[in-house]
């Protein structure tokens, strides 16, 4: 069970004498002895009605102490004596500071008074500076802060969807008929791969997913982070650093690095939310499906002294969709009677079903005014079901007529499991900041293959299969060390630290029957064997159709480790002009060593405007997914069986085909901008940039000509008919612009308008194919790396993408207008099967989305929300290729069944219409 996978590396990570002892000497050496104290107490209130505001968060800046306001507003906690600074924040309010002195025995009261934010000026990111907290518009890279209200402010109800539209860098396409990817969707950030892009959460590395995307998608080759795997229910904010950052944070940080920060002390909500979408498909009608369910509830409590635990749990349920169009093909045996009354609605194209239970708590304690514990952890159950192609009766070599004399549509179960969990101490000693911390995630796939059979069994085929299952398992040790020194009379702060990172991939056989060779040949309607005119037998196709087990020749279990060091420097040199430098040094059991630098700088020229910039090398070491993975699908080459396989680079068949080992990824990021702050409710950031990429790890095409099998048996190994594998094949370019625009305005007793714009434009180019093709390949007539792959890296992502959100506040109401417009996406496709006949490319041009939402507050803790996204129903263009039957030529679209693609960055489903209840706790 995939469950087991991880339960088992957790066991291993709790055992490990060095959390124990570094948890045991945190405990034993904090200084726990009573101080003499000061009460610290006060009420936070709203400043045009006086009413109590509950959840904003209290804290003495440069230390762990704090609290959260009750339901009359009240806080209270004890403080060493002292002079300190006093920090208010609750979301959608301007933030406060107040100066406090606190004797020994004494008391001192501090009210506030807040007022609403009319935009994010106050907003402030933690991700991209070492150094401590910067607003948006003084940090010296560009970062984006999306906050709760935000993220739940449409009706998507997946992280990734909920980013998507908040986010123009940020991509995520809806594949379809793409096993595994249609359970697990990545998402990209500024058009690069989506393994290019590290995920934190609350600051710490996120473990990506078993599943490596190796069919034809955005993002083929890749294991990405699962985001929907964790609850937006429990998100307070997520920070998006748009910028190279390897140095600061680590290997995959070339496109950026997701912060997800999880909500801490506060209180928090129950909410339900239903939707389905409402749509007239162009060409098939009207259509109402994929129904969609969430219901969430999280809870925060707080104590004395920032002593909080906030945890929450979220259900989803999905149901499928379908825009798939009718099979013109011929379904039956010639001269079977059914031809003429065949059902040709047949095959499946749209979003999985699923059913997701996700939770995560978030927890501290303050042992005293020093030294903090936390941790945090999550868990995930999710179950889908997507399809593949529909096998028609025809296809006897795939069906077993008795089983299925109309034929079937195959399901592709999966059973994902997740889990994580982490803790820590952080505080001050002797002027440094410190952070010690361990942290483990693991993610399992399980593939269940189910309306299906092993044609190759005959009758004795099961219909459901356990296909195998995928398992990812990740812990890492970090310690961080952060000090602000006086340098002239100007703050310079330093930041150091150390993490040891240990992954592990392990890939679990299938059910026998779910790849086995049977030798039963192709039966007739009744059970008998087939045969032509002169008595022979067919041979019918080997393992589970639609996905065949993973074997005991594929099954490994693989690990490696990490270190890493790095110092990271931070000045303001002068009041207008900061720079900052950071380098780090890693060094991976199975790659060796790797060293990257970043500079960074913002020079303010006036209180209104600044320009800011950035360079900077980054690496990402190859997945232990991309080098390891490997399954068999077994056809038949002149009668023979033969193993088609994803073969790991040290294989001696891929070896033979000329695979060489792979090496880290390296990048240079540069990187440039403005900041303009015009008036208090306008800012306005424009940044470029530039990341040149080598060595880029790509899966290779499939080599399965007939060419193939010979070669191999011609160097002493039979039974392998062909095969594909990684490799480091091309360099790439890719250059682009973001642009964020906020404006707030307060209208007083009128209410309050928010409006945000966002754009992002990218191009990627590859700039050297640095393995060409092998001779060998040569020879085959075989291509390393093919047109539709370079294709997908191109031209595959929006050109393009532009966001415009307003919303407007009064009383108990608030409405929200979101238009998004996606650019241009070209698919191009390889050579037609059989025919030397060339696809052409399939243009998506730009369309844009339109969402409206109304939300009020029906009861003093009740608000009512409803809400149409994509209300003006638009679909991507659809696929204009439709095949040519009597030639034999499929087209783009399977002789039109399929005609939309996955490559669309909104998907193709149409209106989708919402309503939410939310009650606050």
């Amino acid at each position: 069970m995939p469950g087991a996978y991880l339960y088992m590396q957790v066991s291993h990570f709790l055992a490990r004498p060095v959390v124990i002892a570094s948890m045991l000497m945190l405990g034993l050496t904090s200084p726990l002895q009573a101080q003499a104290t000061g009460t610290v107490e006060g009420k936070v209130t709203l400043s045009v009605s006086g009413e109590a505001l509950q959840g904003a968060s209290i804290g003495v800046v440069g230390t762990q102490v704090g609290a959260i306001t009750r339901a009359d507003g009240s806080y209270r906690f004890t403080m060493r004596p002292g002079t300190y600074e006093l920090r208010v924040r609750m979301l959608g309010y301007a933030g406060k500071t107040a100066s406090i002195t606190v004797a020994a025995g004494g008391r001192v009261t501090q009210n506030f008074a807040l007022e609403k934010s009319t935009t994010q000026l106050e907003a402030v990111a933690v991700t991209g500076s070492r150094g401590g907290e910067r607003t948006l518009v003084k940090s010296p890279v560009p970062v984006d802060v999306i906050n709760t209200a935000a993220l739940r402010s449409t009706g998507r109800v997946e992280t990734a969807q909920m980013l998507q539209a908040a986010a123009p860098s940020l991509n995520f396409p809806r594949p379809a008929v793409a096993d595994g990817t249609d359970h697990v969707r990545p998402a990209t950030l500024r058009g690069l791969a989506p393994d290019q892009t590290l995920v934190l959460v609350n600051g710490k590395r996120r473990y990506t997913s078993a599943l490596i995307n190796n069919n034809g998608t955005v993002g083929r080759g890749t294991s990405a982070v699962d985001l929907n795997a964790i609850p937006a229910s429990m998100i307070d904010r997520i920070e998006i650093l748009r910028d190279g950052a390897a140095a600061q944070y680590g290997s995959d940080a070339i496109a950026g690095v997701i912060n997800i920060i999880l909500k801490g002390a506060g209180t928090g909500d129950v909410s339900s939310q239903t939707g389905q979408f409402n749509t007239d498909v162009p060409g098939l009608g009207k259509r109402n499906d994929g129904t969609n369910t969430v219901v969430s509830a999280d809870q925060g409590l707080s104590w004395g002294n920032g002593g909080y635990f906030h945890a929450g749990v979220e259900w989803r349920n999905r149901a499928m969709t379908n825009r798939t169009f009718a099979d013109p093909r011929q379904q039956y045996p010639t001269g079977d009677a059914r031809e003429a009354t065949a059902q040709r609605y047949t095959h499946w194209s749209g979003d999985a079903a699923t059913a997701d239970l996700v939770g995560m708590f978030n927890a501290a304690q303050n042992l005293n005014d020093n030294v903090q514990l936390y941790a945090f952890g999550s868990f995930g159950k999710r179950d889908g079901r997507s399809t593949g192609f529909f096998r028609r009766p025809i296809q006897t070599t795939q069906v077993i007529s008795k089983l299925y004399p109309n034929g079937f549509l195959p399901n592709i179960e999966s059973n994902i499991d997740d889990m994580s969990i982490g803790g820590g101490a952080k505080g001050t000693a002797k002027g440094w900041d410190w952070d010690l911390s361990q942290v483990y995630g693991g993610n399992s796939f399980q593939f269940i293959i189910s309306n299906s059979n092993n044609a190759s069994m005959g009758l004795a085929s099961p219909t459901t299969f356990d296909a195998g299952t995928l398992g990812f398992g990740q812990a890492l040790t970090n310690l961080d060390l952060t000090r602000k020194f006086d340098v002239n009379g100007r703050p310079l702060r330093v930041s150091s630290g150390a993490e040891f990172r240990w992954e592990n991939y392990s890939i679990e056989a299938g059910e026998l029957a779910s790849y086995v060779n049977g030798g039963v040949p192709v039966l007739d309607a009744v059970g008998n064997p087939v045969r032509n005119s002169a008595g022979n037998t067919s041979i019918a196709l080997v393992g589970a159709q639609v996905f065949p087990g993973f074997s005991p020749k594929d099954a490994l279990d693989r690990s490696r480790t990490a270190g890493a060091a790095y110092l990271d420097v931070e000045s303001d040199l002068t009041a207008k002009w900061l720079v900052g430098a950071a380098a780090r040094f890693e060094n991976f059991s199975d790659f060796g060593s790797k060293a990257t630098g970043k500079l960074t700088s913002r020079f303010a020229a006036t209180d209104k405007f600044a320009i800011r910039g950035a360079a900077s090398t980054g690496f990402r070491a190859p997945s232990l997914q991309q080098r390891y993975f490997t399954s068999t699908a077994t056809t038949f080459v002149n009668g023979l069986p033969v193993d088609i396989k994803t073969l790991p680079v040290d294989s001696r068949e891929a070896r033979l085909l000329g695979a060489r080992d792979l090496k880290p990824e390296s990048s240079v990021n540069l990187s440039g901008g403005i900041t303009m702050q015009p008036t208090k409710s306008l800012t306005v950031t424009a940044d470029y940039y530039d990341i040149a990429i080598s060595d880029r790890v790509v899966l290779s095409e499939n080599f399965i000509g007939t060419g193939v099998v010979s070669f191999f048996a011609q160097n002493g190994l039979t039974g392998v008919g062909g095969g594909r594998y990684f490799t480091n094949a091309i360099n790439t370019k890719t250059k682009g612009l973001d642009v964020v625009v906020n404006y707030g305005l307060d209208l007083k007793a009128n209410g309050i308008v928010r409006l945000t714009a966002g754009y992002n434009q990218n191009r990627t180019k590859v700039t050297k194919v640095v393995v060409n093709t092998p001779a060998q390949l040569g020879n085959l007539n075989e291509t390393l790396f093919g047109r539709a792959e370079r294709g997908r890296i191109e031209l595959g992502q929006p050109r393009n993408n532009l966001v415009l959100n307003g919303t407007y506040e009064r009383g108990d109401l608030s409405l929200s207008l979101r238009g998004q417009r996606f650019g241009q996406v070209t698919g191009v496709q390889a050579l037609a099967s059989g025919t030397a006949r060339q696809v052409p490319n399939l243009e998506l041009s730009p369309k844009f989305i339109t969402d409206i939402s109304a939300s009020y507050k029906v009861l003093k803790r009740a608000t009512l929300t409803l809400g149409l996204d994509n209300m003006f129903d638009v679909y991507p263009d659809a696929i204009k290729d439709l095949g040519d039957v009597a030639a034999g030529y499929s087209g783009q679209g399977t002789f039109g069944v399929y005609r939309y693609s996955g490559l669309s960055p909104f998907g193709f489903n149409g209106r989708y219409m919402y309503a939410r209840v939310s009650f606050g706790l």
